[in-house]
């Protein structure tokens, strides 16, 4: 579809120099797709109704927006640091995925699916590789989404809910791109499982052995820090999980000689 006639000015044979800076974003706008208009339409379909829901069971306070933006941030930064990467897409990172699906078994279902939302949207501008609006759709939106599925955590028992609602929303990421291989890009069922594993199981592994390390410690301090006026438990948050300074014999070393 041709968007050209609503903005012929990007397209002028003799371009205003006072109109540069608008031209070449006005440009892209003109060459997007039906598809591309129908994604960005479901994105904010998809946004609206999270963020309605959201605010219609949970009420967000300055400190959980804290975190939800620290954790984005914290998943955002480590999904640049690819340990290994497919050719035909996807990547092993040093559990860029953990934090986000901490802040879910932190605050709940559905402030986690609307921060993996978020999440995918971050993705996208990365640099999205997809085919057309389905592409889009099971490659990021849904399954970047699906990381939120660990705020089921909170409905599970506090031994084990943690690391069940992380295999969970792990599986979830997982099935979504195998629907995608199969359904976009028209792999064999077979193929895109064998294809999709090869680099999500070690992900996987590495965002299960930091939750068993670090997940129970951060959740914790997540959710002191919002029921408390606490600063010093919502900055600790990305401390711990960056550097894990503080271990069970802190006591220890800050007794002082006798």
């Amino acid at each position: 579809m041709n968007w050209n006639w609503l903005i012929p000015v990007a397209h002028a044979e003799e371009a205003d120099p006072a109109f540069e800076w608008i031209q070449k974003p006005l440009e892209k706008l003109a060459e997007a797709s039906v598809w591309e208009w129908l994604a960005f339409a479901a994105l904010l379909a998809f946004g609206i109704l999270m963020l309605t829901l959201s605010r219609k069971q949970v009420k967000w306070t300055t400190k959980m927006m804290a975190h939800a933006a620290m954790c984005l941030a914290l998943s955002f930064v480590l999904s640049y640091i690819r340990l290994f990467r497919m050719s035909g897409g996807g990547s092993v990172t040093p559990g860029s995925m953990l934090p986000v699906m901490l802040f879910g078994a932190s605050y709940g279902l559905v402030p986690g699916l609307l921060v993996g939302f978020a999440y995918s949207l971050l993705q996208i501008l990365q640099g999205a590789e997809a085919a057309g609006f389905m592409g889009l759709l099971l490659d990021y939106i849904l399954a970047f989404s699906a990381l939120g599925l660990a705020g089921l955590a909170k409905k599970l028992p506090k031994s084990w809910g943690l690391y069940a609602a992380m295999v969970i929303a792990l599986i979830g990421r997982l099935v979504c791109s195998v629907l995608s291989g199969t359904i976009v890009w028209g792999t064999p069922l077979w193929g895109s499982i064998t294809y999709n594993v090869s680099y999500m199981l070690p992900e996987m592994v590495i965002c299960l052995i930091l939750g068993v390390i670090l997940g129970k410690r951060l959740v914790s301090m997540m959710v002191r820090a919002g029921k408390s006026g606490r600063k010093r438990e919502g900055l600790t948050v990305p401390c711990v999980f960056l550097f894990w300074l503080r271990g069970p014999d802190r006591k220890a070393r800050n007794k002082r000689p006798s």
